[in-house]
């Protein structure tokens, strides 16, 4: 069973099972007061965002793409500050839950034509949820609704032209569907991801390549999947030692 949720109820049952942990973990520590960017304030947020999707879910009614676009940048908003409790009262335990959310939540928006400029928390739940995976078949689910999020990342994610942070989401979403894919064992698979990510993050596909070689000599992988990995290691050669 894949580990996304692809419809907006049990996204906001699970936001909100979050959402109860942190505030009582708050009630015991009393860490936050209870102001305008407090706990409650957030869940009372939270609370209308999903109130507003299940209604556009429910009646079928599509916003513009401006306006579906102004609800994702405000409904990630507040996932961002929901994890920013959850890691500072050390929830640890709803980490998982808030990378669902983040995830199937990103996926929902842009399944209905919103452009994504905030990738982090996607990111971050992507990447979490392809680490719990081994069954090929939803490795490779995985890295499909991976690429639906990228094709709808805004043109400054794109461009990607800040390249001093590595852990930018753009980079991490996009090395994660090289990844699922890889370890997919879906030779199709892999060489058209790695195809797209040869041109989005060209300068990483070397070092990427050559890891994924490393891992796979100490693998069972079918000859298949073998010559897929030789053939892009050829493509994109890392730096001959000296």
């Amino acid at each position: 069973m894949s580990p996304l949720l692809f419809e907006i109820s049990p996204i906001s049952d699970l936001a909100l099972q979050v959402m109860q942990a942190v505030l009582a973990k708050n009630q015991e520590q009393q860490k936050f007061a209870d102001d305008d960017s407090g706990p409650l304030a957030v869940a009372a947020a939270l609370s209308d965002f999903f109130q507003l999707t299940s209604a556009l879910e429910e009646n079928q009614h599509s916003l513009e793409r401006e306006e579906i676009t102004d609800l994702a940048a405000y409904g990630l908003d507040l996932l961002d500050r929901l994890s920013y409790l959850v890691r500072q009262l050390e929830v640890m335990d709803q980490r998982d839950n808030l990378a669902r959310v983040f995830a199937s939540t990103a996926l929902w928006l842009v399944r209905r034509d919103a452009v994504l400029d905030n990738l982090e928390g996607a990111a971050d739940g992507f990447g979490m949820l392809v680490n719990g995976l081994t069954e090929p078949r939803l490795l490779a689910e995985m890295c499909q609704h991976m690429e639906e999020v990228l094709q709808a990342a805004s043109e400054r994610q794109q461009l990607d032209e800040d390249r001093s942070n590595p852990w930018r989401p753009w980079r991490v979403l996009s090395l994660n569907t090289g990844i699922a894919a890889t370890r997919s064992l879906d030779p199709d698979l892999m060489a058209s991801t790695f195809e797209k990510l040869g041109r989005r993050i060209p300068y990483d596909m070397p070092g990427f390549l050559a890891d994924g070689k490393r891992q796979m000599a100490v693998q069972n992988v079918p000859d298949e999947v073998q010559e897929v990995m030789n053939r892009y290691v050829e493509k994109w050669p890392g730096p001959r030692p000296h």
